[in-house]
């Protein structure tokens, strides 16, 4: 008959004199368990070699065994999570149950965001949330994510807040640069090359920016694009997303956005204004479009939100407002 060697040693619910809420004690051996299987099934060397090997390696009170089967487990107040070197191979009938890993979180999505840009005839509007958050923190509720280049050319970036600082600083110290020896604005298009330039530069340590690009190029003619972190470009012509709300957002722009928004509809033309018999022509449909599709995609997004900020750029002014939204 083989020998079995104990007394093995495993976790007590006890409370111990210093203070842990653990206190290690003898359990019973495995042959108490198995006084009436056959020697063929019984639990011989190779188990109790195992548990004696891998109990002088690892803390007493990581180890417990359970009466049926004989698995080797974790105490339930003890998770385990350990170095696979630390182990000996177990055999085919002891399972080791490690503990769950919490759920990885994006860096993108650390402080929350929504950007949006969409085009009109002539025009654009580019529009985001105000909330700087940490996860699920609001940390403030006026942080910029639209940042002008010059007239006619806007950029939002959405992403990391940090990031979002130093990739605008480089961009208009890029710009600056151009404007020196050039001695002209950037064009929207040479600008985005420019943008994806910069982050496919830093593809291995990048940074955690989506930017959304919207400007007027020749005649007037409205350009909008976003990218990934790594200056992937994707060009649109009705209307482009980024950030955590992109999901939302895409679903109201698409129910939301028609084209040539600009120009005065019927209804508006009515209630439109007049300055020396000739109608008031303001975007106001298209800042009425992106400003509903902003913040009902905002409201549906626990990391953006807590009011709004809207551009609108037509070939002869520039309107910037500040709207109100849910603060919860």
């Amino acid at each position: 008959m083989d020998r079995i060697r104990y007394p093995l040693w495993a976790v007590s619910p006890l409370k111990s004199s210093f203070g842990c809420g653990l206190l290690c004690r003898p359990i019973r051996p495995i042959s108490s368990h198995c006084s009436t299987q056959t020697r063929a099934t019984r639990p011989g060397p190779d188990i109790c070699n195992y548990t004696c090997r891998a109990s002088r390696l690892l803390p007493p009170f990581l180890l417990a065994f359970s009466s049926s089967p004989h698995q080797l487990r974790a105490h339930p107040r003890v998770p385990l999570s350990l170095p696979a070197f630390l182990l000996p191979s177990p055999p085919h009938h002891l399972l080791l149950l490690p503990a769950p890993s919490p759920a990885a979180m994006s860096i993108f999505e650390y402080n929350g965001s929504a950007v949006v840009a969409m085009v009109g005839k002539n025009c654009f509007a580019i529009a985001s949330d105000r909330r700087l958050g940490v996860n699920l923190q609001t940390v403030a509720t006026d942080f910029q994510r639209i940042f002008k280049i010059h007239d006619k050319l806007y950029v939002g970036l959405a992403g990391l807040a940090t990031d979002v600082q130093t990739l605008y600083q480089r961009l208009v110290f890029r710009h600056k640069l151009y404007q020196l020896r050039e001695e002209r604005d950037m064009k929207p298009q040479t600008f985005a090359s420019l943008v994806s330039a910069v982050l496919y530069e830093k593809r291995f340590g990048p940074y955690f920016c989506m930017p959304v690009i919207a400007g007027l190029g020749d005649d007037d003619v409205p350009f909008i694009c976003t990218m990934d972190a790594i200056g992937a470009k994707e060009l649109a012509k009705d209307f482009v997303v980024s950030g955590t709300a992109s999901e939302s957002l895409y679903g109201a722009c698409e129910s939301m956005y028609k084209p040539n928004m600009c120009d005065l509809s019927p209804d508006l033309a009515r209630r439109g204004n007049t300055e020396n018999g000739e109608f008031f022509q303001e975007p106001e449909e298209l800042f009425e479009t992106i400003s509903q599709a902003l913040l009902s995609s905002v409201d549906r997004d626990c990391l953006s939100g807590w009011g709004g900020y809207v551009v609108l750029v037509t070939p002869t002014e520039v309107q910037e407002r500040t709207l109100k939204g849910r603060m919860d």
